[in-house]
């Protein structure tokens, strides 16, 4: 083995491939062999940590650096004062890079470049949240506007945010406020000094990188009638930090709160969110199985917004909680729910039976876009936006086209691998350019292998029965004398997803990923997970 930065590097001869045998080529694996507090203690840490197994845990989440030469006239809509030369030579130095984080640490990898990881070490106390067992250090790639050729990397350990700036190695930011764990950041994908967090607080909070933290004596909380003056009440009731140091220090100031509650807003933690590229909207998911689109307005500098209606909320797309959701288009959206626990009904109440179906992949449609934004009026912005009742309730304005649901009738059939319980979920990504179709990844817990498949591959559904009294004679049928509705039969849960699955060398034991990404323009797939509870990346090549 070649000692690497208190990393071990070695190279595998095989991949296995069930489908598609030259899709990738052999395998490159970087196992970590312990953790490094900072840089300056390695050589003194070498020894004593690599038998120390507390020191060694399992890498979770991972993201590519996302942009690439030709983001230099996306990027702010090409409002920038970048040459681009400067920026061409920002994407040789990072085009390679990876962030990924465990428990308590974070990294940066290079795939290409000889260079050494990066690595930080989030400081903890004892007075902090409770984690949960699938809480961990959520990363994503950014860029400020101010200084756009020093890429930072945002990360959060339990409810705090920390921004990192890759190139000088050192934090240079970090924001308070959510009152529960983060479960995840996404960047918007043309603005980059805006991106959000989703909580298990049951909120989803927007941060505009150009600004500065709050502080106290610049609080921007709104008044709450009939008094004159700004509220005092904190992040609990989705405000700015009212406490002396303010909501962080650096850079950054959360400047939208999408609040949770029975108006309108989540009821659960909120999991997932994804912004719009073209149109200011922003969709979330989450434990309540809910998905949701809010308009995103104008930000102000002086008072933070606070928005609890969204514009559609439907909870009829899936039948657990939903774990991710993302674009394809203005109007066509990607969302993947857990596996649900479902009661079989038998005429009687003495025989009722629970069985685990698997988890969901649906691609469906937003019917409303036009309405609340008009082609002929492209160029006018509201402030305000608001939908009716039905709207943020419970919006009927949606059409399933590729749906993996056991309910309903479909020309192509596909779901999740079956689970053993409700709590083996898939971790999936979606992986999108403009010279590259759609394509899905997604491994499971204790799986030891990823499976890929192209969006575009997927048939619609197939038509509902005609006449529609057919269908409700059907649904009677399946009433128990309670009135309570079952399910119809096991038999119509659609097969497994098909596509490329690929694994690590065969024969390997005590090894799992848990996460996985497509990324440097579709030409690499990572997996990240744990080799005898030692965190380990496994690396294809195009």
């Amino acid at each position: 083995m070649i000692a690497y930065f208190g990393f071990a590097q070695y190279v595998r001869a095989t991949s296995s491939l069930v489908q598609g045998a030259h899709l990738f080529s052999p395998v490159c694996s970087y196992q970590k062999n312990i953790c490094l507090y900072n840089i300056s203690l390695f050589k003194s840490l070498l020894t004593t940590t690599q038998s120390n197994a507390s020191d060694s845990t399992p890498f979770k989440s991972l993201a590519f650096f996302p942009w690439t030469h030709n983001s230099y006239h996306t990027l702010w809509n090409g409002h920038h004062n970048l040459s681009q030369e400067d920026w061409s030579v920002m994407i040789n130095e990072f085009s390679d890079a990876i962030a990924v984080g465990s428990d308590y640490n974070v990294y940066v990898f290079f795939m290409r470049q000889s260079k050494n990881p990066i690595s930080y070490k989030v400081p903890f106390s004892d007075h902090d949240i409770k984690a949960l067992s699938t809480d961990c250090i959520r990363v994503a790639w950014t860029l400020d506007p101010g200084d756009p050729l020093e890429p930072l990397l945002l990360f959060s350990h339990l409810n705090l945010l920390y921004i990192y700036n890759v190139k000088k190695q050192g934090v240079q930011g970090y924001l308070r406020g959510h009152g529960g764990a983060i479960t995840s950041i996404v960047v918007h994908p043309i603005n980059t000094n805006l991106f959000c967090t989703t909580s298990r607080d049951y909120s989803t909070r927007i941060y505009d990188l150009l600004l500065k933290p709050q502080k106290l004596e610049d609080l921007g909380n709104p008044h709450w009638p009939p008094g004159t003056k700004k509220s005092f009440a904190g992040a609990a009731h989705g405000l700015h930090m009212t406490e002396p140091e303010g909501e962080g220090n650096g850079i950054g100031r959360c400047i939208i709160i999408l609040m949770g509650g029975r108006s309108g807003g989540h009821q659960a933690a909120v999991l997932s969110a994804a912004f719009n590229p073209d149109f200011p909207v922003i969709a979330t998911c989450g434990l309540d199985r809910l998905v949701k689109i809010w308009h995103v307005p104008r930000a102000s500098k002086e008072t933070l917004i606070r928005e609890d209606k969204p514009l559609f909320s439907s909870g009829r797309i899936h039948k657990a909680r939903v774990l991710s959701i993302s674009w394809l288009q203005n109007d066509l959206l990607l969302s993947h729910s857990a596996p649900a626990v479902m009661k079989r009904t038998s005429g009687s109440t003495e025989s009722r039976k629970m069985w685990l179906e698997p988890g969901q992949i649906v691609i469906w449609l937003w019917l409303s876009l036009n309405r609340f934004f008009p082609a002929k009026h492209s160029g006018v912005r509201q402030d305000i936006l608001r939908g009716c009742a039905s709207d943020y309730q419970e919006s009927n304005s949606l059409i399933p086209v590729y749906v993996y649901q056991g309910s309903f009738k479909t020309i192509s059939a596909i779901s999740f691998p079956s689970a053993q319980t409700q709590f083996d979920t898939p971790a999936l990504h979606l992986y999108q350019s403009p010279t590259h179709d759609p394509v899905v990844s997604f491994t499971y817990p204790k799986f030891n292998s990823i499976k890929l498949f192209n969006v575009i591959h997927l048939h619609p559904r197939k038509p509902p029965p005609f006449p529609f009294d057919v269908l409700n004679m059907e649904i009677g049928e399946h009433l128990n004398e309670n009135g309570e509705r079952g399910i119809r039969s096991q038999t119509d849960i659609p097969p497994e997803v098909s596509g490329w699955e690929i694994s690590p060398v065969a024969g390997t034991v005590g090894e799992e990923i848990l996460a996985c990404a497509m990324g440097m323009e579709g030409t690499t797939l990572i997996g990240v997970g744990s080799k005898e509870g030692k965190g380990i990346i496994w690396i294809w090549k195009l």
